[in-house]
C-alpha cells in the first residue's frame, strides 16, 4: 500500500488517459493532443457536507454539487500557474457564504473536499492524490472526509478484509487493485456506513470511495474518477 502524496512522474498526460477510464477515444485524444503547460494541475471539487452547495472557485467556472452520489464530484479540470499560488474559493451553503482556498502541486492532482465546520458551517481541505498508471489493474482510493476521524477504514464485505485502515481524518489512501465487482464497508472506529457496491473497477480505471456523516451518521459514496481532457 502506498501513500497518497505522491506526484506524478512525467507530464501530466498517462494520468489523464488513466482517469478517462475505458473510454478509448477519449484517451486517444488525451495521450496526442494538447498537454497541459509546465506547473499545471488537474483539480477536482467534492461535497461531503450533507446538502447541496454552489461553489465559484476564481480557478473555473462555477459549479453546483449535489447530495447524492456522483453528483457530488465534478471532473478534475486543469488549472494553470499552481506554484506557489492560493487556489480560492467561496461556497453558498445553507444560507452562508463560506471562502477558502487550497494549494495543489505542480504537475499532480488534487481532491479539494468540502466539510462541514461546526463554527462556520463549512471549509475547504485540499488532498494531494496518488496519480499512478497501471494498464493492467484499477486503482481504489478512499477518502476519510469525517473531522475529527483518526482511523478511517475501508473493509470487503461480507468477509471483512481490510483494504485501508487509519485513514486520517480528511486525508486519503490508495493503491492498485484487481478488476473486480465487490462490496466495501467503510467506517469511522466503530460506526459503519451501509456497504456499497462496487462495481465499474476495470484494468486502468480510477474509482474512489468517500466516507462522510450524512445526517449525524456515518454514510460513504462512490465515484468514477473522470478528468476533462485539455485545451488551450
Amino acid at each position: 500500500m502506498r501513500g497518497l502524496a505522491i506526484r506524478c512522474s512525467g507530464v501530466l498526460l498517462g494520468a489523464v488517459a488513466l482517469l478517462l477510464g475505458g473510454h478509448a477515444a477519449l484517451a486517444q485524444e488525451a495521450l496526442y493532443g494538447p498537454q497541459p503547460p509546465k506547473g499545471s494541475a488537474y483539480v477536482r471539487i467534492v461535497n461531503t457536507l450533507g446538502q447541496d452547495v454552489d461553489v465559484k472557485p476564481e480557478f473555473r467556472e462555477a459549479l453546483h454539487l449535489g447530495n447524492a452520489g456522483a453528483d457530488r464530484a465534478s471532473a478534475y479540470e486543469v488549472v494553470e500557474n499552481v506554484v506557489g499560488r492560493a487556489l480560492k474559493l467561496s461556497l453558498s451553503v445553507g444560507g452562508k457564504t463560506v471562502l477558502g482556498s487550497v494549494k495543489a502541486d505542480p504537475d499532480g492532482f488534487l481532491t479539494v473536499l468540502l466539510v462541514p465546520d461546526e463554527a462556520v458551517g463549512a471549509k475547504v481541505v485540499g488532498v494531494a492524490d496518488l496519480a499512478t498508471f497501471n494498464q493492467n489493474r484499477a486503482r481504489l482510493s478512499f477518502y476519510n472526509a469525517v473531522p475529527g476521524c483518526g482511523s478511517g477504514t475501508l473493509a470487503l464485505e461480507p468477509g471483512g478484509q481490510v483494504v485501508f485502515k487509519d485513514v486520517e481524518s480528511l486525508g486519503s489512501k490508495a493503491r492498485a487493485v484487481n478488476p473486480v465487482t465487490t462490496q466495501v464497508k467503510a467506517s469511522c472506529a466503530d460506526h459503519a456506513a451501509e456497504p456499497l457496491a462496487l462495481s465499474g473497477l476495470e484494468a486502468g480505471g480510477m474509482v474512489s470511495v468517500f466516507l462522510l456523516v450524512d445526517g449525524g451518521k456515518p454514510s460513504a459514496f462512490v465515484t468514477r474518477d473522470v478528468a476533462t481532457p485539455y485545451h488551450h
